[in-house]
C-alpha cells in the first residue's frame, strides 16, 4: 500500500506524535496520522525486506543493499525523505531457555551455516535495523528534522517464538540513572540480551545495539 499524501502533517506533527494523547483522532482515523501510521510501517518492514535470511549464503544475517539503497530497494514509498545513517548490529549471549532448552536469540538471528565452503561475512553478529534521519526534502514534508531507529523483530514463526521460556529480567540495565523510579519493571531476556550485548571477536559489535543507538543519536 502507497502512503497517502501528507496533508497537514507539518504543522500539525507534535499532535500526530501523541502531544494530546492522539484525542479526537482515532474513531475516525484521522488521515494524517494514517499517513504517519502507513509512513513509519513502512520503515519498519525495511528492517524484513532488507533481511538476508538464506543461511546457505555466506552473507547470512546481512542487510541486502548498501545505506543509500535500502529504503528505495525495500519499497519505502518516500524513500528520498530519509537518509539512512547507520546501521545497527546486534549480538547476543546465546543462553538456553531453562524450560525448553533452546537458544532464545535463534528466534532473532540467523547465521550461517558451519558448512560452508566461502567464509562468511559474521558469525557473532547480525543486522537489526538502522538509524534514518529526515532529508531536507524530509524536513519540508515533515515539519521537523525527524530521527527513526527502526528494529527488526524475530525471525521465526510465532508459534515457535510462543513455545520459547519468556523468562523475565529486570530492566534496570535499559533505564540506567532513572532505574531506582521503576524498580519493578521487567523485559523479556532474551530482547534484553540482544539489545544490550557486545562481542569484542566482533567487528560489528564492539559495541552493543543500544550503545550504537545512543552513540549516532546523540551525534545529530
Amino acid at each position: 500500500m502507497s502512503s497517502p499524501e501528507p496533508g497537514s502533517i507539518p504543522s500539525r506533527w507534535r499532535e500526530l506524535q501523541g502531544a494530546g494523547s492522539w484525542k479526537g483522532l482515532l474513531d475516525p482515523l484521522d488521515r494524517d496520522l494514517r499517513a504517519s501510521i502507513i509512513a513509519y510501517g513502512e520503515l519498519a518492514e525495511a528492517t524484513y525486506d532488507g533481511f538476508n535470511s538464506q543461511r546457505r549464503s555466506p552473507h547470512a544475517g546481512a542487510c541486502f543493499y548498501g545505506h543509500a539503497d535500502l529504503l528505495a530497494a525495500a519499497g519505502v514509498s518516500r524513500a528520498g525523505y530519509y537518509s539512512v545513517t547507520k546501521f545497527i548490529y546486534a549480538t547476543s549471549g546465546f543462553f538456553l531457555a531453562p524450560t525448553t532448552g533452546t537458544s532464545v536469540p535463534d528466534a532473532f538471528f540467523v547465521l550461517p551455516l558451519p558448512s560452508l565452503l566461502e567464509e562468511p561475512w559474521c558469525r557473532e553478529s547480525n543486522w537489526m535495523g538502522y538509524v534514518a534521519v529526515a532529508t531536507d526534502e524530509g524536513v519540508a514534508a515533515l515539519g521537523r528534522r525527524d530521527i527513526v531507529v527502526a528494529w527488526r523483530g524475530t525471525v521465526e514463526s510465532l508459534e515457535w517464538v510462543n513455545d520459547l521460556d519468556f523468562t523475565p529480567a529486570s530492566a534496570e540495565p535499559v533505564l540506567g540513572p532513572a532505574a531506582g523510579d521503576f524498580d519493578s519493571a521487567v523485559v523479556h531476556h532474551g530482547f534484553l540480551s540482544v539489545y544490550t550485548s557486545s562481542d569484542e571477536d566482533s567487528k560489528f559489535n564492539q559495541q552493543s545495539a543500544r550503545d550504537q543507538v545512543s552513540v549516532t543519536c546523540f551525534s545529530f
